[in-house]
């Protein structure tokens, strides 16, 4: 064994091995993160970490087979991270997400085979590194020596840092440069822990006009409202390559007979960036990196939304979501916006994660029998689905179930719209109930789609103009819909005449069916008019930064 360690070492401690390794190295970065302007920059961090181990451990060779070893391990994960929720990874993932347990028990559960991957990936690696270890031979450097190379290499680091001045934070980690992103967003420890980076963009904002916290509650009789939150599902129009029934493109439809394109802010995950918009009539890009951290860090921040207007005019507010309640801080977000009461993974006990949305939908059916035989308040719930949610590469939908022909050639996204069709016919059933019970005061149902799923990205891509199409938020990647339907009451569409940014859902919906106001969702509703539907990228941005200070200074949204 020690013959075939020194011969190995011999091999790693090779000019031509390690040289050849490094442009292999090169190669591998470019391929994760997409662009060769941050190579040099990752060249440089894989010499720092080299030698910061160098100093600690005087082996070379070891050092540097370490430090690359760990970066690709660190863009392994960062690109993992972006398939499946679309945001790379960022330092304080690790302080959000790695101390999460629902969030970790639902990776685990939901993706076993990747977990499997990254451990044997992570046991090869330290089985390497241990024999690099023992066949280095230490350096006669001293200590001196040692250090100034790490202190000329960390310079190396901050020349070589990309600069990020012409595009906006959160660009980086939407955008798949997975190899970079985790590097780069140690620069965001600059700010101190819990500080908002939104409150430095509106420090020198003037207000121009100010809001009250009043509300208007509208006469008597408002009606139920159903908001659906229809997990990972667009229309399967946007994808030519795809070909599905014609019920099921007609089922993204509105009462009016159209499909309503809807632009979220997140691509194959982050569901709660979209909820968060939908509720508060806030942007979640708009608080940059931070984006993907937003249901933790503004727990208690955010004083006017949809369920808190509606709260204080009499309705019950009820959220159900197929998570558990702890999983992002959600629930605890989601009580701090104005529902009374969360429905949670562990309330209503499903077999798996992996049920058809039906499972759901009958839980707010007993919710609105009891509701309608006990309390005669109005009734607001918004309920979370699932079923389509990935992976893809195992069948929930069998034969027997669904025995249309093959949607897609491609086998993940066939699993995905074989799950969407099911997901359809479960809401439009909870329509149906809807329309033959539409309670005293009538119902108003609306379901959104809350981002793209991974399973149509390749289609996405392969219809793509030039350039990074995640870093556009105007981009297809984006592009969902939603659908507005009301019984026994009469809606307004004109609302919903142009396409909307999802941060505008929840003033649209108020102005179209009626529903009790406040100043702030008509001034949402004028800012809409105002960026034509645009909220983020709006034309006139200063409109939009106006329209933050002016919640910040009447105490609405607690950014200090």
């Amino acid at each position: 064994m020690k013959i075939l360690i020194e011969r190995i070492g011999g091999v790693l401690r090779h000019p031509l091995s390690i040289s050849l390794a490094f442009l292999g190295l090169l190669q591998a970065l470019h391929y994760f993160d997409t662009r060769w302007r941050f190579v040099p920059f990752l060249a440089v961090v894989t010499l720092a970490i080299a030698a910061f181990f160098f100093l600690l451990s005087r082996r070379p060779s070891f050092s540097l087979w370490a430090a690359g070893t760990m970066v690709l391990l660190i863009a392994a994960m960062s690109e993992v991270k972006f398939r499946l929720k679309g945001f790379s990874l960022h330092v304080f993932d690790f302080a959000f997400t790695g101390l999460d347990r629902s969030a970790l028990s639902f990776l685990v559960g939901s993706y076993f085979h990747v977990l499997i991957a990254g451990v044997a990936a992570l046991v090869a690696a330290i089985v390497f590194l241990v024999v690099a270890f023992r066949s280095d031979r230490r350096s006669g450097r001293s200590f001196g020596v040692r250090a100034g190379l790490l202190l000329v290499m960390a310079v190396g680091v901050v020349v070589l840092y990309p600069d990020k001045k012409d595009e906006p934070d959160y660009v980086h980690y939407i955008s798949g440069y997975d190899a970079s992103s985790f590097f780069v967003s140690i620069g965001d420890l600059e700010f101190p822990l819990g500080r908002i980076v939104l409150a430095d963009r509106l420090e020198n904002v003037e207000a121009k006009g100010s809001l009250r916290d009043d509300i208007s509650c509208g006469a008597a009789g408002n009606p139920d409202l159903f908001v659906v939150l229809s997990e990972s599902q667009t229309s399967p129009t946007y994808f030519p390559q795809v070909n599905v029934p014609q019920w099921m493109s007609a089922s993204f439809q509105s009462q009016d007979g159209h499909v309503h394109p809807l632009q979220v802010e997140t691509f194959g995950g982050g569901t709660w960036v979209t909820n968060f918009s939908v509720m508060t009539g806030l942007s979640g890009a708009d608080f940059g990196w931070q984006s993907p951290y937003v249901t933790q860090i503004l727990e208690g921040r955010v004083k006017t939304s949809l369920p808190s207007l509606l709260a204080r005019c009499g309705y019950r507010t009820v959220a159900v979501m197929p998570m558990q309640a702890s999983f992002v801080n959600e629930g605890p977000f989601l009580r701090s916006i104005g529902f009374q009461e969360i429905v949670d993974f562990d309330v209503m006990k499903p077999q798996s994660h992996f049920v058809r949305d039906s499972f759901y939908f009958d839980a707010v059916e007993r919710i609105v029998r009891e509701h309608r035989e006990t309390d005669r308040r109005p009734l607001f719930i918004a309920m979370q689905t699932l079923f389509p949610h990935g992976p893809y590469d195992m069948s929930l939908v069998s034969k027997d179930t669904l025995p249309e022909k093959p949607f897609a050639a491609d086998a993940e996204a066939n699993e995905y719209l074989r799950r969407v069709a099911l997901a359809k016919q479960d809401l439009q059933d909870f329509r149906r109930k809807r329309q033959q019970a539409p309670g005293p005061n009538g119902t108003v149902v609306l379901d959104f789609g809350d981002h793209q799923a991974v399973a149509t990205k390749d289609y996405l891509l392969a219809d793509a103009p030039a350039g990074n199409v995640f870093a556009d938020l105007g981009s297809l990647a984006y592009k969902t819909y939603y659908s507005v339907y009301a019984y026994g009451r009469d809606i307004d569409m004109r609302p919903f005449a142009k396409p909307l940014d999802v941060g505008f859902l929840s003033a649209s919906l108020i102005e179209a069916a009626g529903l009790p106001t406040s100043p702030t969702f008509e001034a949402l509703a004028r800012l809409r008019d105002a960026c034509d539907g645009r909220y983020h990228t709006c034309a006139d941005r200063t409109l939009v930064d106006q329209h933050l200070r002016q919640r910040q200074d009447a105490g609405l949204l607690d950014l200090d």
